[in-house]
């Protein structure tokens, strides 16, 4: 266990967070930093995934390079044997 001291205001956020939660005062601040580490993950997420401009730019990108996977294929051909 450890102390620390925290302001009177402070104090009293934490214990009106607890109840609301039904937890512990310890119970309230680990969650409290577990939501805090999920907001930074998913932050982190929308940074590498982009703007939502950026996906469709993306996505229109995907479209327009999709027929090249068939490229010089016998559009005939159905790979049926292959199974």
């Amino acid at each position: 266990m450890t102390t620390i001291k925290v302001s009177v205001e402070l104090r009293d956020r934490i214990a009106a967070l607890a109840e609301r939660e039904q937890t512990t005062l310890a119970g309230a601040i680990a969650r409290s930093l577990d939501a805090a580490a999920d907001a930074e993950f998913w932050a982190g997420v929308a940074r590498t995934m982009g703007e939502p401009d950026s996906r469709a730019r993306g996505a229109i990108e995907a479209e327009q390079f999709a027929g090249d996977l068939t490229d010089g294929l016998d559009p005939d051909e159905t790979w049926d044997d292959v199974w």
